[in-house]
């Protein structure tokens, strides 16, 4: 259990949050801020000693567009238009450029970004300004080279450093984005979108102890934000304190924002604290919330619960699998769960129809060892040896499931005292993969032969 619930914390959701995605881009809502708003058209001006000067001609000619400028920016755009000219200032193309990018229209207002840079390769703002555009567009390294400049010029600004930090944290380079962020939150500790980045910063570092006291700090302030709530869990998971993850995502349920994998998760969790019927309602309420898309989360779900023996469990999921998503059931799905079915089957004493389905199972899937082993121990069982140990021998030749097989055949020949026949099936297992339970196994079985 232990293996399938580390496997699943791998590919889980919540680091989505992180990913290569414009959702959670500070930049998307930075123009309805009013103190955003207030600097950037303040941007428009030109600062004087670190930004190329305007001759008296040009400073008359901007003197006449101010107005306009602050007043009605999209007429500003084409009245700079038709009067910019190749050996004007690059402090023309800047504000172009800011205008441009106040309208959205990003991809001429990177082109004149670039054209001012050109012009004035130290044009410190024009570096800042084209780094905010490569965010909004997405293009995060353009945005580190960009921004990164603007500081080496002498930029001291805490929301560029939060949005370097954010670049940085969305490339995965997470010890200059926990640096950029640490400084971001020393200019501006209002601000949460700076905390919130460090603490997805110390969670992709390991340093969970660290992450999961930050996000206690953010639930605090936002008790509703369910991000938090899963990416504490994210940092207690990280900490094997699964039982604390499992808290937080109980929190996110009764926020009614548990999705599918969530809640497939926290079955999982209670999987692997032995809690088989609060997994079996966590796994079924992800039944309720899946799409077909989802299917094979289910399947997993079915498995585990056969697997660790909880089999009227996963009955109720393969149930709700067969009625609700009968038609995205493909061929190989359909195996798996005729597999557990059976198994289901077996382990509750319905042999017989253990024994029709797993003749099914084969006739479909020549290659299907775990159904092929199954139907061997079923004649175990039915003291019919013989056509266990065909099956036994049908399964070893299968590379994938040859060890199993071999475990498998070895104790049904000890089961009948055939201890010296089991010795050399145990020992190819053991040369396959050893392990100590085997070898132990092995061993006591050895002396068993001895005696005989």
């Amino acid at each position: 259990m232990k293996l399938v619930l580390i496997t699943l914390i791998c590919t889980l959701p919540f680091l989505s949050l992180l990913g290569k995605s414009k959702k959670g881009n500070p930049m998307a809502a930075l123009w309805d801020n009013p103190q955003f708003q207030k600097e950037f058209t303040a941007s428009y001006g030109v600062l004087a000693g670190y930004e190329p000067s305007l001759s008296s001609e040009e400073k008359e000619r901007l003197r006449g567009l101010i107005k306009i400028i602050k007043d009605k920016p999209a007429k500003a755009i084409i009245a700079l238009q038709e009067q910019i000219k190749p050996e004007d200032s690059a402090a023309f193309d800047f504000i172009l450029a800011n205008l441009y990018f106040q309208d959205s229209q990003l991809e001429p207002a990177e082109k004149y970004y670039k054209q001012a840079i050109e012009k004035y390769p130290f044009f410190r703002r024009a570096h800042k300004n084209l780094g905010l555009l490569n965010i909004q567009n997405g293009d995060f390294e353009s945005a580190i080279q960009s921004l990164s400049k603007s500081m080496e010029l002498g930029e001291i600004d805490g929301r560029a450093y939060g949005l370097l930090g954010y670049s940085y944290l969305t490339e995965g380079l997470y010890f200059p984005a926990e640096a950029a962020y640490r400084q971001a939150i020393l200019m501006q500790p209002e601000l949460l979108d700076w905390k919130l980045g460090l603490a997805r910063c110390l969670l992709e570092m390991g340093q969970y102890h660290d992450a999961a006291g930050m996000f206690d700090t953010l639930i605090k302030g936002d008790t509703d934000n369910s991000d938090y709530w899963i990416l504490q869990a994210n940092a207690f998971l990280g900490m094997d304190q699964t039982l604390k993850a499992a808290r937080n995502l109980e929190v996110i349920r009764r926020m009614g924002a548990a999705k599918v994998d969530t809640l497939g998760l926290l079955g999982d969790i209670y999987m692997n604290n032995n809690m088989p019927d609060l997994a079996l309602n966590a796994y079924v309420q992800a039944s309720d919330l899946a799409e077909n898309s989802d299917i094979q989360l289910l399947i997993k779900s079915a498995e585990v619960l056969a697997q660790t023996g909880n089999f009227e469990q996963s009955d109720v999921i393969i149930s709700k699998i067969r009625s609700n998503f009968s038609e995205a059931v493909n061929d190989q799905d359909d195996l798996k769960l005729l597999t557990y079915e059976a198994k289901i089957a077996r382990a509750t004493g319905d042999d017989a129809r253990a024994a029709v389905l797993l003749v099914q199972i084969i006739e479909r899937d020549l290659l299907n060892g775990e159904a092929i082993i199954e139907l061997a121990k079923y004649y175990v069982d039915q003291d019919k040896l013989p056509e266990a140990i065909t099956r036994f021998e049908q399964a070893q030749k299968i590379r994938k499931y040859e060890r199993r097989a071999l475990v498998a055949h070895a104790q049904a020949l000890v089961s009948n005292k055939q201890y010296g026949e089991a010795l050399p099936l145990l020992n190819r297992a053991l040369r396959i993969e050893s392990d100590r339970n085997l070898k132990d196994y092995t061993d006591r079985v050895e002396r068993a032969a001895r005696k005989q």
